[in-house]
């Protein structure tokens, strides 16, 4: 096997040092913006060293109910992949195992239902949710999300069930398995790395989504991106209470990755990009 010369290592170390500063640098700045005092916020040249304050954060949870936004996206993230998940796995098997001529089309038709712009469907789903009383609700947010995050996941998923050879689960119902039996014995736990993509993508479109959560909520089931944009007004933007709630949620996106770790680069090799 041909090992790089030394001026290739480089030349790939080079890179990957640009790359994470490219991608981390945003990160430093709300970082360190979120406990820098707001009189050296913007000034020139940039602070680097200064005496750091917990202001910001203290604010954001004292000035607001900013705790109970963060629960309130959790919520609708969590409910909308375990929802999506659910759905979406089994769509995906059923267009994986059927074998007919039209079910290109049907799988195309789920796809579809991902290619609405947000802002064409938003006053539709407003007069709907309000006529039957789940405006300003989680529930709301999280049915929309699922309406968004089934088609990829079906999608996702397809790919990986197809790598799944149909021999394992004649062999399950050989043992006794009926068809549900062998889908959640055998096909599904090793469809898993599918499962760990298809549930990053749902909750990251859960976790930052706007323009739903903006439109369709109020102070019950406001999200914290939308709670964070509240600090921006006419009057002034309090950049130090928007960098620090920035920050927060960072965070569940980072760990959620991290918990999906073990499955998630296989998974993002396999039948993903079939």
């Amino acid at each position: 096997m041909h090992r790089p010369s030394a001026q290739q290592t480089f030349l790939i170390y080079l890179l990957v040092a640009i790359v994470l500063v490219v991608f981390l640098t945003p990160i430093y700045i709300i970082a360190s913006s979120s406990v820098k005092p707001t009189p050296i916020m913007f000034q020139k040249p940039l602070a680097m060293i200064f005496s750091p304050t917990w202001d910001h954060y203290i604010a954001l949870f004292t000035e607001r109910p900013f705790a109970r936004f963060v629960g309130n996206s959790l919520v609708v993230a969590l409910g909308s992949t375990a929802f999506s998940l659910t759905f979406g796995s089994l769509a995906a098997y059923a267009i994986s195992r059927i074998k007919h001529r039209r079910m290109g089309d049907v799988a195309f038709w789920i796809l579809s239902m991902r290619m609405f712009p947000p802002i064409a469907v938003v006053v539709p789903y407003y007069i709907i949710f309000k006529t039957v009383g789940l405006l300003d609700t989680p529930l709301a947010l999280i049915i929309i999300y699922s309406t968004v995050n089934i088609p990829l996941t079906t999608w996702l998923m397809k790919g990986f069930f197809d790598e799944v050879p149909s021999a394992l689960e004649e062999a399950a119902a050989v043992d006794g398995h009926g068809l549900l039996s062998a889908f959640w014995h055998v096909t599904l736990p090793l469809a898993a790395p599918g499962l760990a993509v298809s549930a990053v993508f749902c909750f990251i479109f859960s976790w930052n989504e706007f323009i739903f959560a903006l439109m369709l909520t109020g102070s019950n089931a406001q999200t914290a991106t939308v709670a964070v944009m509240s600090f921006w007004s006419s009057d002034a933007v309090q950049w130090g209470r928007i960098m620090a709630g920035s920050f927060i949620i960072l965070i569940p996106g980072v760990i959620f990755v991290l918990t999906c770790q073990r499955w998630l680069v296989r998974g993002l090799t396999l039948g993903s990009v079939r």
